[in-house]
């Protein structure tokens, strides 16, 4: 996976800890401990240019990846320094590496400046030093001094991540089929003997022209561009994509294929061109890794979807997976034809997490959002809803008051601030703010978890509407290795 954590990295004993404390850059040396070279003692510091090809050995002798493709592709990716890269070093040796992949993301209509831990890595001979942990919390610093406020992460060490005050924010969730039975549910539907009343509106309904699914031409790129645009609008947890972004992201060659569908012949001027596509597919080994259309065309993914099975079919294998987000017409289709979805926050011992780096700034950019949340629900304004944040056990059981916020919904806008206690007030462990904010959980879920309560009737009532159940889901496109 694109998000690696080396698992056993974060216990430390009071000997060793005292052994391998890290040293600032420019510090003094500590006492050698081995009896090899004489050491210079642990430092953090950031990457270098000359710094990349000890760290891809790093990562190559513990991961066994990246592949020096992908690797390349890393230091290719628009926005990218090696600076983006923290390192703990002894010596001349890299003992441990974190990288930090900055990113903008989608929460309904605001878009947040995000990073992605990746590549958390210890060398063996420097386990159980606490250097991981160091690593983390100087990464979160560094991400926060330039003005990210969500850190996210897909790792195996999540007991790691949540002693810093991560949680678990968003599900793996695809279907799976065997493709001769999705060819089959397909062309019964076409013949009009399966489908119920509601499908038939769906599926059934012959296009206005004939559907012409192909491998996208890079003249089309920008087709890609607009459809993503269209289907991120209102998302949360999708991340933006500029046209240089998309460029990066398909040179890469973490994709097999690329399909685009397009209604009609080709037209008659080449700028138009793009504008006859209505969606695209990007494959990987049978995998439908992303696959979008315009608003309202499922008989499109349906055109896309039997493409990529019809390959599948001649290759004679098994099983297609589709990642979509869980409304996905694609899904209900590889249903029908007998397949499964596979939906959990677990997958393989991999989870995905996030963190608000800086809660107070995230509340403030989704203050309009909130303010809009309130008119839609009716509720009485002014009014304001305390937020105090918890170390420790959920709910306020246990833990001493890491932080407040207060939430002021005025007649025309809301704005946050910080101060003391409110008559209105929800309390809950200050790692579950970021699913609740971020939309991955909502209010009623964490109360009905006991990981929320209100002091008063009202506070909930208002936390409720405030903190919906959101569409978060991560496109898993991005993360892709080559």
């Amino acid at each position: 996976m694109a998000t690696r954590t080396a698992a056993s990295v974060a216990r430390r004993s009071p000997a060793s800890s005292r052994s391998a404390a890290i040293r600032p850059t420019g510090a003094r040396s500590a006492p050698p401990r081995r009896a090899a070279a004489p050491a210079v003692g642990l430092r953090l510091t950031l990457a270098k240019t000359g710094d990349h090809g000890v760290i891809h050995k790093l990562l190559l002798s513990i991961f066994h990846g990246p592949s020096a493709a992908e690797f390349h592709a890393q230091l290719d990716e628009p926005g990218y320094a090696p600076a983006d890269r923290l390192i703990v070093k002894d010596g001349e040796q890299i003992a441990a590496h974190l990288r930090l992949a900055r990113q903008t993301i989608q929460v309904g209509e605001v878009a947040l400046p995000a990073a992605r831990f990746m590549d958390l890595a210890t060398a063996p001979e420097y386990r159980s030093r606490g250097l991981a942990s160091n690593l983390l919390t100087a990464g979160e610093r560094a991400a926060a001094s330039r003005g990210v406020l969500v850190g996210l992460t897909r790792t195996r060490a999540a007991s790691l991540f949540a002693r810093s005050g991560w949680a678990v924010c968003g599900r793996h969730y695809y279907s799976s089929a065997a493709p001769r039975a999705v060819l089959a549910e397909l062309r019964a539907t076409a013949g009009g003997g399966r489908p119920s009343a509601a499908e038939a509106i769906r599926f059934a309904q012959p296009a206005a022209e004939p559907i012409v699914v192909r491998p996208l031409r890079r003249i089309e790129l920008p087709a890609l561009v607009r459809l993503y645009e269209q289907n991120r609008a209102g998302r949360s947890g999708w991340p933006l994509r500029d046209e240089d972004y998309w460029d990066w992201l398909l040179a890469r060659g973490a994709c097999d294929q690329i399909y685009v569908a397009g209604s009609g012949g080709p037209p008659a001027e080449l700028p138009k061109l793009a504008d006859t596509i209505l969606g695209y597919a990007c494959i990987r080994q049978c995998r439908l890794v992303e696959v979008l259309t315009a608003p309202g065309r499922d008989d499109v993914a349906r055109q896309l979807a039997a493409r990529v099975c019809a390959d599948a079919s001649e290759q004679d294998d098994w099983l297609v997976r589709c990642d979509a987000p869980p409304e996905h017409s694609v899904h209900e289709l590889f249903c029908r034809a007998g397949g499964q979805i596979t939906s959990g926050q677990e997958l393989g011992g991999e989870l995905f997490m996030a963190r608000l780096l800086d809660p107070l700034a995230a509340l403030r950019h989704l203050a309009g959002t909130f303010a809009a949340r309130a008119s839609a629900a009716g509720l009485p304004r002014p009014s304001e809803l305390g937020v105090e944040l918890r170390s420790g056990g959920g709910g306020g059981k246990a833990g001493g008051v890491v932080e407040r916020f207060r939430l002021h919904l005025a007649r025309r806008g809301a704005r946050i601030e910080t101060g003391g206690p409110s008559r209105h007030t929800i309390i809950l462990r200050d790692a579950d703010l970021a699913p609740l904010v971020l939309g991955d959980q909502s209010a009623a879920d964490l109360i009905a978890a006991g990981r929320l309560r209100g002091t008063t009737r009202q506070a909930t009532e208002i936390a409720v509407e405030l903190f919906p159940t959101g569409n978060w889901w991560r496109p898993p496109l991005d993360d892709l290795l080559a």
